[in-house]
């Protein structure tokens, strides 16, 4: 066998496989003995008609076409281990030449190849996150409202303070009329009128979700449907837009509220901004509540839910702050990681074949298509509703596939460079961390403790190397420092879970023993009550004694 291997486009090397004359003749005998099994020539048992029959019966044609598919799948194998090519996928057979001399072609995928080049010179600009006094008060509304007593549930009319549990389904009443732009288009791009039932409301409702990129909505799209959602009639905490818990005020229990509201010009959303949008909202249930006042009592209370040392007010927003903080600057060094991860990209030489990318838009359209069918539609009426097909279809993903891919494979090379491996020891650590919460029962450990919940612990343990590579990286930090930071955060955060936990028996324990002296107080109280009864109707008795 005469090899020789080549690269051609895509990504891809071609196999040119010669062999002997004498190989391919006996290749074509042991075709016509498999092909003579199968068919029936008279005068003799299957497998057993010589050569020159079953080509007489079968054709010349035939037997060479199975010699070359038996024998070119062998060739490659062969040819393939010989060139210690490292294949993507399976290789194509591209041609086969008789003369001068039996020749094969086959063309392989090639597994990817990525150069980061000088990826750790990559520099960028950070800045680490601020927290506002207005996002900590923000959350300590939101603690408030978790501490919330409910005074009266049966309340018929909403007022100002109360807490109502509502229907909201709302749309958008400007932008293009979908029934408008099909007359003009000429096209089918809204819903005719059907019988077809249960699906119509899910196509009309195809919205921007259905939509792989950059969709507007519509007039008539839906802008928020929620069939359960719970709001304090306060107007300095609008959960929609402002105007909505003002349009509710006097509304009756079982009542519908029709208004229509503007989006801020400055709405983060610039595709909505400024949009006018046509809400229902239908009263289920309205609550006169009590919120908790801000004090030291609503903090000690706080700090002893979570098993913290009780601390006062002032202690509880620092604590705040310094959870807000640490929040923030994880999420910003998250992003930041990524942009870094974006810069290596830019300057990396990738190589993929054609099959991969392939692959990878199979995996986004059939995402896609799970989106579309939590909506009860499938890709055949997304192709009817919006008139675009398989093909449109995977050329919109074909960019967003590529810098998918792109950064996927420059995040695996990246791991490998940095020799990120996480072992067993940290998924015990984080495993820990995860149990800590909870106690330290064998039972707690053995319910968190299973295969696929390792599994996602690595991915996350993963990730959190990479992130904290690239950050330092990113910042002309060393990495490995980076990492070491990362670990002993999560030491200490184990510690703390175990401390909370351990606080939180002892608060636990304690009000239970206030709760039985209590108990026992108002016993004696009673008993003493009891026996004053008693001593004041014999002093009532001796007294009518004497008066008789």
């Amino acid at each position: 066998m005469n090899l020789q291997t080549e690269r051609i486009e895509n990504h891809r090397a071609q196999l040119t496989i010669e062999i002997e004359a004498e190989q391919l003749e006996s290749a074509k005998k042991q075709a016509a003995r498999k092909i003579s099994r199968s068919v029936r020539i008279k005068g003799f048992r299957k497998g057993k008609a010589p050569y020159r029959l079953v080509a007489q019966y079968v054709g010349e044609a035939t037997i060479m076409e199975e010699a070359v598919e038996t024998l070119g799948g062998e060739l490659y194998k062969e040819a393939l281990e010989a060139s210690e090519l490292q294949p993507y996928g399976p290789g194509a057979f591209e041609d086969f030449q008789v003369e001068p001399a039996p020749t094969f072609v086959f063309s392989v995928p090639l597994q990817p190849e990525v150069n980061l080049h000088n990826y750790a010179d990559v520099r960028l600009d950070f800045e680490a996150p601020d927290v506002s006094d207005e996002e900590v008060d923000q959350a300590l509304q939101q603690l408030q409202a978790r501490e919330i007593e409910v005074i009266d549930d049966a309340l018929q009319v909403a007022e100002l303070g109360n807490r109502v549990r509502v229907d909201v389904d709302s749309e958008f009443v400007d932008g293009d009329d979908p029934e408008l732009a099909q007359a003009e288009s000429g096209e089918r791009t809204a819903i005719p009128d059907s019988d077809e039932g249960e699906n119509d409301e899910a196509e009309d409702d195809i919205g921007s979700d259905a939509s792989p990129e950059n969709y507007v909505p519509r007039k008539g799209d839906t802008f928020v449907k929620d069939d359960n959602a719970i709001v304090i009639l306060d107007p300095n905490q609008d959960t929609f837009m402002d105007g909505f818990v003002e349009a509710l005020i006097g509304a009756e229990l079982g009542g519908d509220v029709l208004f229509d509201l503007t989006i801020p010009d400055d709405d983060a959303d610039e595709k909505i901004a400024g949009r006018q949008v046509s809400f229902v909202v239908t009263l289920k249930q309205i609550e006169a509540i009590a919120i908790p006042e801000l004090n030291d009592a609503f903090a000690e209370k706080i700090f002893k839910n979570r098993g913290d040392e009780v601390r006062d007010l002032d202690g509880l927003r620092e604590s705040i702050r310094d959870d807000l903080q640490r929040a923030s600057l994880d999420r910003a060094k998250t992003e930041f990681s990524g942009q870094v991860l974006d810069k290596i990209v830019e300057g990396a030489e990738i190589d993929f074949p054609q099959d991969m990318l392939d692959d990878h838009i199979d995996e986004l359209i059939e995402e896609f298509e799970g989106n579309l069918k939590q909506q009860n539609l499938d890709l055949e009426s997304y192709f009817r509703l919006t008139g675009s097909s398989q093909d449109s279809l995977r050329e919109q993903y074909h960019e967003r596939a590529t810098v998918s891919l792109s950064r996927t494979l420059t995040l695996r090379e990246f791991a490998q460079a940095q020799n990120v491996e996480i072992s067993d020891e940290q998924i015990e650590l984080r495993l820990d961390a995860v149990v800590a919460g909870y106690g330290q029962s064998p039972e707690i450990r053995q319910l968190f403790d299973t295969p696929q919940m390792r599994d996602n612990l690595r991915n996350d343990l993963f990730m959190s190397q990479i992130n904290a590579r690239l950050c330092a990286i990113g910042q002309g930090e060393d990495p490995d420092a980076a990492v070491s930071d990362v670990q002993a955060r999560m030491a200490a955060d184990v510690e703390l879970a175990r401390q909370r936990s351990e606080r939180l028996q002892a608060y636990m324990q304690e009000a239970a023993s206030e709760a039985v002296e209590s108990d026992d107080l108002g016993a004696d109280s009673a008993g003493q009550s009891e026996a004053q009864i008693d001593e004041d109707e014999t002093i009532e008795e001796l007294t009518d004694s004497d008066d008789d």
